[in-house]
């Protein structure tokens, strides 16, 4: 047994590599590439990647005509979709545009035009009284040239100097939580050892220690940015283009770095060519070797099994809650337990997730990963509850009769004839449904928790390759579920009565 799953094992690896080798794309590089489009008026009527919650769509519409639109969750993403011709061009901040060029040398380039210019500002809860005292810091640094000297250390290419300041200074009047992407170089990334750094970050680490407050930074995505701000989850975030439609839910900062909108478009002499064991050693250079990447993955692999193990052990006690309150008799046990299934089962459970940790909890500060445990242990809770109860039901009414009649009590019957039966039948669909809990734990980046997933996706952001990280993250959760599934039988294997030595009281069996 143990030589046939090493083999299985091996054939995994293999095959995993097999796939990379196969999606990773290896381009032939131009010393001097040349945009496949030269001015905006080209692009008329083209297909544009945007990131989620940007709002530079609204500029190209107002420059080009006819355009359509996507959205993707970062820059990488952007970009992997304009080498792949899927979208034709990519939009973001030009300092994000020309670093993501500079990591794909080649295969895209920047468009000589621009799309306009534009100003980002931090953003805070309406009402807020930090607005004003930002301001007034925020006007001094430009005065006196602490921020035209932040810009000019986040945008170098030197990443030696690219440090933040410890928060050694007194903080008299607390902590200030702020949440940001972490994918928009050189604003917000994840640098090394998984830490949050770029110049939004340096910059509202100096505006705290003005303020006498220390900085509790989150990484979020930026679709969620605004509704952790919105519900007191965090008391800040930034940096954002202040548009009228924001501007009239939220209080925006003074502009903190005045840039330009650009396009990504494809290159001309962009093409695939050999070379691949060398791209993909590059590439699993770039995912786990720099910065000791490896630590991030590691790290989002442990919240990962922690919140799917403790949803799982917690979803299962909740299950058998419901079988127990179905067999209760009591009627309006049963209605409440057809209402909550019929709610779990019924809304998507992102959408559940999101409205634990922003409405339900809004007020509390309570850690995301708790909030996922939660929403997680009641839509598993559901799913096994309505799993065990119908296995219970298909146990044959005559068995419970027959222990009744030999004087066991109706609890006594349950537990020692009908549910080690249910249990048998059950045990498989438990285990599948378990699985699948474990990859719908992939959401959880949604409330600033930093999983398997989430991991992955601040490591394209920072490499801008859109495929190894994909890869990796994947093989991992193939293994990790490969594994699980392992384990599973091996429990179920102990638990089954079918592979208990039977013994027959009064019989010597020597």
């Amino acid at each position: 047994m143990a030589d046939r799953a090493i083999r299985n094992l091996l054939f995994v690896l293999f095959a995993a590599m097999a796939m990379a080798m196969a999606l990773v794309p290896v381009l032939a590089y131009a010393d001097d590439p040349t945009p496949e489009y030269q001015k905006l008026d080209e692009l008329t009527g083209k297909r544009f990647a945007y990131v989620n919650g940007s709002v530079y769509n609204q500029a190209v519409q107002k420059r080009i005509e006819g355009t359509s639109e996507e959205f993707y969750p970062s820059l990488s993403e952007c970009v992997a979709a304009v080498e792949a011709g899927k979208d034709d061009a990519a939009v973001q901040l030009s300092y994000c545009c020309q670093l993501a060029v500079n990591r794909r040398p080649g295969t895209v380039t920047l468009l000589p035009e621009p799309v306009a210019d534009v100003s980002e500002g931090f953003f805070f809860p309406r009402g807020s009284g930090l607005t004003a005292k930002f301001n007034e810091i925020i006007r001094r640094f430009s005065e006196d040239g602490t921020l035209k000297k932040l810009e000019e250390k986040w945008v170098a290419a030197d990443e030696s100097g690219k440090t933040l300041p410890a928060q050694d200074w007194d903080a008299p009047n607390g902590t200030l939580k702020f949440a940001t992407s972490g994918v928009i170089e050189p604003f917000s990334y994840v640098g090394e050892g998984g830490q949050p750094k770029g110049y939004d970050v340096e910059l509202a680490l100096l505006i705290a220690r003005e303020l006498g407050y220390h900085l509790e930074i989150t990484t979020i995505p930026m679709d969620s940015i605004f509704a952790a701000v919105d519900t007191g989850k965090a008391d800040f975030g930034g940096t954002l283009t202040n548009t009228p439609e924001r501007a009239s839910i939220c209080d925006f900062s003074d502009a903190v770095m005045p840039t330009t909108i650009s396009v990504i478009v494809k290159s001309k002499e962009a093409a695939t060519s050999g070379g691949l064991l060398e791209s993909l050693s590059s590439s699993f250079q770039k995912t786990f070797i720099e910065e000791d990447r490896w630590k991030l993955i590691l790290s989002g692999l442990g919240v990962t099994i922690l919140i799917s193990v403790c949803a799982g052990a917690l979803g299962l006690l909740l299950g058998y809650g419901i079988v127990l309150a179905r067999r209760s008799g009591m009627r309006w046990a049963g209605w409440l337990v057809d209402a909550f299934q019929a709610l779990i089962s019924r809304i998507p459970i992102v959408v559940v997730l999101m409205l634990f940790y922003y409405v339900v909890f809004g007020s509390i500060d309570i850690a995301g990963e708790v909030v996922a445990i939660i929403a997680f242990t009641l839509a598993f809770g559901a799913t096994a509850g309505s799993t065990m109860w119908t296995a219970v039901k298909g146990i044959d009414t005559i068995q419970e009769e027959t222990g009744l009649a030999l004087g066991y009590t109706r609890r006594q019957v349950f537990h020692k004839i009908i549910f080690p039966q249910a249990r048998q039948q059950f045990t498989p669909q438990l285990m599948g449904q378990f699985i699948s809990l474990v990859k719908d734990t992939a959401i959880v980046g949604y409330i600033a928790v930093q999983d398997l997933t989430r991991a992955g996706d601040l490591i394209r952001a920072r490499t801008m390759d859109a495929f190894f990280p994909l890869i990796s993250t994947a093989v991992i959760y193939f293994l990790f579920c490969l594994l699980l599934a392992w384990i599973l039988r091996k429990i179920a294997a102990r638990i089954d009565i079918a592979n208990r030595p039977r013994k027959i009281e009064g019989v010597d069996e020597r």
